[in-house]
């Protein structure tokens, strides 16, 4: 299956009605917004249309009235519903008061295998890992039944393991007071705990997972300063009528007791004539190394380590039943504020291992943090995956009493869109002159943009400029549309920028405008003549007397754009490699070869390097001999290729800007 492409929610949550469709287009998600603005909504509503695979409570959570309704409390709708679309098909898969269905009605449904890949994490599955007094000892199967055992197949991946322990709980209560069990009913138990028992060894045992707990702790998540740790969970088989603290026990059927002093003698007396299902305890088991290689045991985990070292304690296990093998098939994780209390250098542990295993699981992240979202942006970027990323806002729109789903605020026109969908025209307004600053700057050549003295002009000054660069072209801007921009900029954008108050119905007709003139801009073709060399491109300069050779690649593409105005974008240096008489990496400093010149590892600016070949180098080197013996691919000069023009002066003179 491929991933989702959208997702669709009415009624559900924060949504009273159905929002603009969430267009993922199979991407990642990053989606940033404010507590109660409807983020925790979305991934809210993608759980329950997973797990409608597992158990069906759609008739009670799509019930108004129903005591767990999650209808929307302000529509009250009887109709609402939750909806995504993958990339591969057209099929809707939708969970509704109705239950489950796929639009077309499909043979096999996709989507319980589905479930059975992806991970949902908040802050309250980390909380409920740790929520223990000192006094406590850890037990995780409740964590286990409730976030993770619904999404883990058995072996045959004939249902989910958590259905096995609903059927056993539920039978039991069915027996009655008979306390007759049948034998099939015995060999669920016993599959319920040897299934569970797998999934143990997966986060316990090497031979069964390379990437267990203890190694995804101490590889991704560990300080380098702190001392390694052995994260083992243990599920054994005890039998005590009494559960011993801090011992695990499989899931059984058995009477409660409880210890009474009898005749000066501790006896254990039973509590309950009938049977009843004990759950299982998952205990924790930490140990930290210490500096002579043995291992001590960390009794109360929840006491002795801090919470940010709790956090990653917790996501090493989550993340030790990931798939990290098999390529995306539609699984993803998704993760709602789930790292909150920690601090950001904690933070940048965890987005580390995310975008480390990016390419087998997408990604929907959640957050109300500013801070956070813009460092994983930028971790992003570093990446080099930022086009497989989708980047959105979601703002709680007071007035429509909904959620809007925004593309991410770098555009100004969001921002204008966003203000104006709330009545705040004013704001609009401001954001509406920055973008059209934006976008028409984005149309003219660089030279255009900026005064005598270096600095930007301004948006009226950008206007002229782009009428009559358009003009000399033979490309003239619609006179409606000038006129239009005449209009506007008396009305809107000045007295807007000044923050002076107009009527609002002028005010909002005046901004309808503008965006009327945004949109034509957009549909202006830059008017470009470029001449490229691009990346990767081995350039190499021969000496026209001495025998010197030095090649370099470039970084990034070289951009001559001849417009009424020539701007050039020139790209770093790399790969420099160079030989003086036959010999590699001469040193003219030291008259020796030079394996260890800083050169051989530097990447300096175009002009810096051309700087330097004609000041350092002792050949008599100057600007019109690289332009005519620097040649592309060691065939076309750069004074050839750039039809005679000096792009050294150029390159000078916009350095020194």
């Amino acid at each position: 299956m491929a991933s989702i492409s959208k997702i669709s929610i009415d009624g559900f949550k924060a949504f009273p009605n159905k929002f603009e469709d969430l267009n993922l287009d199979g991407k990642n998600l990053l989606l940033y917004g404010e507590n109660g603005s409807g983020k925790s909504s979305i991934y809210y509503a993608l759980h329950c249309l997973l797990q409608s695979q597992v158990v069906d409570k759609s008739s009670i959570y799509f019930d108004p009235n129903a005591s767990e309704s999650l209808v929307n409390k302000d529509t009250h709708k009887d109709d609402a519903f939750i909806e995504v679309q993958f990339t591969d098909s057209d099929v809707r898969y939708r969970v509704s008061k109705a239950g489950y269905e796929e639009i077309p009605a499909q043979g096999i449904s996709p989507l319980r295998d589905l479930n059975g890949e992806c991970v949902f994490i908040n802050h309250k599955f980390l909380f409920h890992f740790f929520s223990f007094r000192n006094s406590q000892f850890i037990n995780l199967f409740p964590v286990f039944i409730k976030d993770i055992l619904p999404f883990m197949l058995t072996g045959n991946k004939a249902e989910f393991i958590s259905q096995i322990y609903r059927d056993i709980t539920e039978g039991i209560r069915k027996k009655g007071k008979s306390n007759q069990v049948d034998e099939e009913y015995l060999k669920r138990l016993d599959l319920f705990n040897k299934e569970t028992k797998k999934i143990i060894d997966l986060i316990n045992l090497p031979e069964k997972n390379p990437n267990t707990a203890t190694v995804i702790y101490n590889n991704f998540f560990r300080d380098i300063d702190d001392p390694e740790l052995k994260i083992t969970l243990e599920y054994e088989n005890h039998n005590h009528n009494i559960p011993k603290p801090n011992v695990s026990y499989w899931l059984r059927l058995g009477r409660r007791y409880q210890r009474i002093l009898k005749a000066g003698v501790w006896i254990e007396h039973p509590i309950s004539s009938r049977i009843e299902v004990l759950d299982p305890v998952i205990c924790l088991k930490i140990e930290e190394r210490l500096e002579d290689g043995n291992y001590q045991t960390i009794d109360k985990p929840q006491s002795y380590f801090n919470e940010a070292k709790l956090t990653a304690i917790a996501l090493s296990i989550r993340f030790s039943l990931l798939d990290t093998i098999t390529p995306i098939n539609g699984r993803f994780m998704a993760l709602d504020d789930m790292l909150i209390s920690l601090d950001m250098s904690n933070r940048t542990k965890v987005v580390k291992y995310l975008l480390n295993i990016v390419d087998k699981y997408r990604i929907y992240l959640f957050t109300h943090d500013k801070a956070f979202y813009n460092y994983v942006r930028t971790a992003i970027s570093e990446h080099s995956s930022k086009a497989e990323w989708i980047f959105k806002t979601v703002s709680y729109n007071s007035i429509k009493k909904q959620p809007i789903i925004l593309d991410e605020f770098s555009d100004y026109r969001s921002k204008a869109e966003y203000f104006y969908s709330l009545g705040d025209y004013e704001t609009s307004a401001i954001y509406v002159r920055k973008q059209l600053e934006q976008s028409v700057g984005g149309l003219l050549p660089y030279e255009l943009k900026i005064n005598a003295d270096g600095g930007f002009v301004n948006l009226e000054t950008l206007w002229k400029k782009l009428i009559r660069f358009y003009s000399d072209n033979g490309k003239p801007l619609d006179v409606r549309m000038q006129q239009t921009f005449s209009e506007s900029k008396l009305l809107i954008l000045n007295v807007a920028a000044h923050f002076q108050r107009l009527s609002n119905p002028i005010y909002k007709a005046e901004l309808d405008m503008a965006f009327k003139l945004l949109n034509y801009i957009n549909t202006l073709n830059r008017i470009d003549n470029k001449l490229i060399i691009e990346k990767d491109k081995l350039i190499v300069f021969r000496h026209p007397t001495h025998n010197y050779l030095c090649s370099f690649c470039l970084d990034s593409d070289l951009v001559l754009v001849e417009g009424e105005h020539l701007v050039a974008k020139f790209p770093k240096c790399k790969k420099i490699r160079w030989e003086y008489n036959g010999v590699p990496n001469w040193d003219f400093a030291i008259n020796a070869p030079n394996n260890e010149h800083p050169l051989l590892k530097a990447t300096p600016k175009f002009i810096s390097f051309f700087n330097s070949c004609c000041e350092k180098i002792p050949l008599g080197i100057t600007y019109d001999m690289l332009m005519h013996n620097c040649k592309i691919e060691d065939q076309i000069p750069l004074i050839e290729y750039f039809g005679g023009i000096d792009i050294m002066k150029l390159a000078i003179k916009i350095d020194d800007n």
